[in-house]
């Protein structure tokens, strides 16, 4: 684990660069996690493998030494130092861990929010009293957050897709207000990557982002959905109504 002294001073309070984790590596053995952060690692293991989401991430392979030893996959350290107790940690890595853990719940936050629900949050003040900083870090969330919403009700609608890439009336009837929403996006997003010849679903999502502060597809109000669709149609025409571009040479 590096020193204090060979971090800049933002990292030296980042608990994943404390940690030392090598980027080389898929899989971190949870002894060594917990001997960086001074705690027992046997109660440790065990609460891992008890945890389902952790559990699934986790295998017991040999070490270096050949020794066995469960292993915990790098993409879930971050999600498994939210479940420890700070007060159990070595007292100098204890600012750390706390604010890994707050970072965390305002990056959940951001995420999962309902549509309609206040951006404030641990890292954020109130809307008016942001930075530009604080406002470039709300608005990026929400950009990943409607990408990834995006991308999951994608894989739900193409799931359904039947008879020559077609829905059934049963289906689209069971569609809702996101998946409404998301079909909406990725025709207009198609359209204009077939003019460009560039993945356009960055600039449709930065466009629903600004034109009405979207940053969910959950709990959308009814008035605020019908305008983005109609908005979405009338990009989606203009688009169609547009002579093709010239080709690349």
């Amino acid at each position: 684990m590096p020193g204090d002294d060979d971090l800049p001073a933002f990292l030296a309070r980042d608990l994943i660069a404390r940690i030392g984790l090598d980027p080389n590596r898929s899989a971190v053995p949870l002894a060594d996690l917990c001997g960086a952060l001074g705690i027992a690692g046997a109660p440790h293991e065990r609460r891992a493998r008890r945890h389902a989401a952790l559990a699934a991430g986790m295998r017991r392979i040999a070490d270096d030494d050949g020794h066995p030893c469960w292993q915990l996959r790098v993409d879930l350290v971050p999600l498994w130092l939210t479940t420890l107790d700070a007060g159990a940690v070595d007292p100098a890595l204890r600012p750390a861990l706390l604010m890994h853990q707050r970072d965390a719940a305002s990056i959940l936050w951001q995420s999962f929010r309902p549509q309609g629900f206040a951006a404030d949050d641990t890292l954020v003040g109130p809307r008016e009293a942001q930075t530009p900083a604080e406002q470039a870090y709300v608005a990026a969330l929400a950009l990943a957050n409607l990408a990834r919403q995006q991308m999951l009700i994608e894989r739900q609608i193409d799931a359904r897709m039947i008879d020559g890439n077609r829905l059934t009336t049963e289906h689209l009837a069971d569609l809702g207000e996101a998946e409404t929403l998301a079909r909406a996006v990725r025709r207009v997003a198609t359209i204009a990557a077939q003019r460009s010849r560039r993945n356009e679903y960055g600039g449709v999502a930065a466009g629903l982002y600004r034109q009405f502060g979207l940053a969910s597809y959950r709990r959308m109000p009814p008035a605020r959905l019908r305008e983005a669709l109609e908005w979405l149609e009338r990009w989606a025409g203009d688009l169609l109504g547009e002579p093709e571009p010239p080709p690349d040479i």
